[in-house]
């Protein structure tokens, strides 16, 4: 049985291999427990914010769509997806409609849970929810691709999974390597045909769109990037004592003078003989650590 003592304190823990086990652990500074509270919680606040938001799906789904249109450039490249065979070209429009329609849905999904978050925090109708949806509103009069992919959603959701369409081809280069491209395309006219409830302004302006089946992955990226933009601002005014957090976080890393290894909080260790010690400690993810490095930076 390993008897323990509380032990509060900044904890490296070494990323290099070849080093002896009970060396992977050290301390780099004894902290008190009031010290230990600021940083764990400027920790958790972040974390909670970066790693479990509602926004870090929106990143992953965004992740996976480039993926589906790798896979098919891919399977494309090595032969794995014939052309001539329906059951390949379902397989591939089922992967690349299923990605489309998960990242237009975090478009939505990232909107409804930022008002739900907005009323637990601070009731119905503050000020506070007045700015945020003002952040919102103007993401879909600045962003063209964003007001689209989140309108793609309700074509795919209520109407037609084929807004969404596959386009590919595969060619031997000059060296007799193939090359395969996947560029899905959106179906602007099912769109305007379809959504019987979409704003008439809106869809004429869909109408006089010179492309009408415009490049999936480039709408895609560009609304990320505007949603991205738009969070940033929301997430400042939802939770004001970010910045503070961030500052907090800093000084915690400010203490390990830049050596490499993982950030970490210790609340025990053993004090059974002989050596090594064992501690018990939560280690902190590298994003929250970066994040507030950036924040850092833009202030």
């Amino acid at each position: 049985m390993t008897d323990t003592e509380p032990f509060y304190s900044a904890l490296i823990i070494h990323n290099d291999s070849s080093r002896d086990t009970a060396a992977d652990f050290e301390v780099i500074k004894e902290l008190t427990k009031d010290q230990y509270d600021i940083y764990s919680d400027a920790y958790h606040e972040i974390d909670v914010l970066l790693n479990r938001n509602i926004f870090t799906y929106m990143k992953k789904t965004m992740g996976d769509l480039i993926k589906a249109i790798k896979a098919d450039m891919e399977e494309m490249t090595s032969g794995k997806l014939n052309h001539s065979q329906p059951d390949d070209i379902v397989r591939m429009g089922i992967r690349m409609r299923s990605a489309a329609l998960a990242f237009c849905s975090a478009l939505h999904y990232h909107q409804e849970h930022t008002y739900t978050e907005l009323e637990k925090l601070y009731g119905e109708n503050s000020d506070t929810e007045k700015e945020v949806r003002k952040i919102l509103n103007r993401l879909n009069e600045k962003s063209s691709h964003y007001r689209l992919m989140y309108h793609l959603r309700n074509t795919m959701v209520h109407h037609s999974m084929e807004a969404v369409s596959i386009h590919g081809t595969a060619q031997l280069d000059k060296d007799g390597n193939t090359i395969a491209v996947s560029t899905p395309k959106i179906d602007v006219k099912a769109m305007t045909d379809l959504d019987k409830k979409m704003k008439e302004k809106y869809r004429e302006q869909l109408t006089a769109l010179p492309d009408q089946t415009p490049d999936l992955l480039q709408y895609a990226v560009e609304a990320f990037k505007a949603a991205n933009e738009a969070n940033d601002k929301l997430l400042l005014k939802m939770y004001p004592n970010m910045k503070q957090s961030c500052a907090t976080i800093l000084e915690f890393d400010e203490l390990f003078e830049k050596r490499d290894g993982v950030r970490a909080t210790t609340t025990e260790r053993s004090t059974n003989e002989p050596p090594p010690l064992k501690f018990s400690y939560n280690a902190w993810a590298s994003n929250v650590v970066q994040y507030a490095r950036r924040m850092a930076n833009r202030h």
